[in-house]
């Protein structure tokens, strides 16, 4: 067991630096100091010139600067209304590997509302996040921030049970944040019998678009759809829960092939201009992964011109199996649609965001109606599937962060 942050406590001390924090009184929601502290992570973040290499927590940190967190507190405050809302106590975050600065958004979010926080970090080496928590480090060891300090403890170990069962017995709250098999793997170990939890498990994610509108684009409104979708799908190498893997065109045959076409060709483009690339091994399995899905006999034809640029198999349909086995990277399944109302028959229970570009909120709102089961809980315009709220996969933070008081009297 390692304690990450606050850095001067010492590992060997965990149990007490838990039961100690457990034993914290609250801050009050939006209070001056959480705000004063999330603030300054965010100036600190954004004004590191190491920082822009990673544009994913340039986001982030965009996110939780002042101006947002007044709009966050006036979201709080019409969400409360007049009803009394206290924190849940103590929340145990686990943050998942493949994207690990999640973490910061739970944490913030369960920090603004006035809970206590401890945070299981992956130990997978992450030269971003390192920065990261060496800010963080830097802020806590302020006297100024010793409130924060004493309500917040970040822990790193690898998947000792032990370790698991006494976090566990000991938060109000669990969020689980990873692929199916971890989410198992955590809810196996007992919660204490007060506590609740929130999970979310593996996720797969799609976008919509509407061929003649994308045909219609002149260049500079192409490139920046394609500048946008890449935010999407690339940041994070494609594993974001949220970042799309499958994509429909919807319009005649032969119009979403002309779309497709000249879509592809612009974000090409893109990934050249933003330098991106893959590393070897994942290059290598989505090349795999991608031959692959051409022995089945509904896909088309696989589609790239380098390991560093988009793949697209064009398929007839999809199975189980080929959402399974996709591995991101850049690797993309794809398929024309007549009418956006075939959608629906082709969406999973599985199925997080969908990304669109060229309908309007009616035509929206009815494929909302036939949305089947529990598919979809995000329909948002390409180039904000990362973007993080309140309310995510159907979860208010709000709701599950807090607790009503019911009083009644004069």
């Amino acid at each position: 067991m390692q304690i990450v942050a606050p850095s001067f406590y010492k590992s060997d001390q965990w149990r007490e630096q838990v039961l100690q924090l457990k034993q914290a009184k609250h801050l009050s929601a939006f209070s001056e100091i959480t705000i004063q502290f999330l603030d300054t992570l965010s100036k600190q973040l954004l004004s590191d010139r190491s920082m822009r290499d990673y544009p994913e927590l340039m986001a982030c940190a965009h996110w939780f600067r002042k101006a947002h967190l007044f709009e966050l507190k006036k979201e709080y405050e019409a969400f409360a209304g007049e009803r009394i809302l206290k924190p849940r106590g103590t929340v145990l975050h686990f943050a998942p590997a493949n994207v690990d600065s999640i973490f910061l958004y739970s944490w913030i979010l369960s920090m603004l509302v006035g809970n206590k926080n401890i945070l299981r970090l992956s130990r997978r080496h992450n030269e971003q996040m390192e920065i990261v928590l060496q800010r963080i480090n830097h802020l806590l060891a302020k006297e100024e921030y010793q409130p924060i300090a004493e309500r917040t403890l970040l822990l790193k170990y690898d998947h000792e049970e032990e370790y698991t069962l006494f976090l566990s017995e000991h938060c109000h709250t669990r969020v689980i944040w990873g692929g199916d098999q971890t989410v198992k793997a955590i809810r196996t170990i007992p919660l204490a019998t007060n506590a609740t939890e929130l999970i979310f498990p593996d996720r797969y994610s799609k976008t919509i678009f509407h061929a003649g509108k994308v045909l219609q684009c002149n260049d500079h409104e192409l490139f920046h759809l394609a500048k946008q979708f890449y935010n999407d799908a690339f940041w994070f190498g494609q594993m974001a829960c949220s970042s799309p893997r499958e994509l429909y065109w919807i319009g005649k045959s032969e119009e979403c092939s002309l779309a497709m076409d000249r879509f592809w060709g612009e974000l090409g483009n893109v990934v050249k201009q933003q330098e991106y690339q893959n590393p070897v091994a994942v290059g290598m399995t989505r090349l795999a992964t991608a031959f692959y899905y051409a022995t089945h006999s509904h896909t088309f034809n696989v589609q790239s011109s380098s390991i560093h640029e988009p793949l697209c198999v064009r398929v007839a349909q999809t199975t189980e199996e080929m959402r399974e086995i996709h591995c991101g990277g850049g690797l993309f399944l794809e398929r024309s649609l007549n009418e956006l109302t075939e959608v629906p028959d082709l969406l999973h229970e599985k199925d997080q965001t969908v990304t669109y570009f060229g309908f309007g909120r009616e035509e929206l709102m009815e494929l909302i109606d036939m949305i089947p089961n529990a598919a979809v809980s995000r329909i948002v315009p390409v180039g904000q599937a990362l973007q993080f709220g309140t309310v995510w996969d159907g979860f208010s933070f709000f709701l599950h962060f807090t607790r009503e008081i019911t009083l009644i009297g004069d």
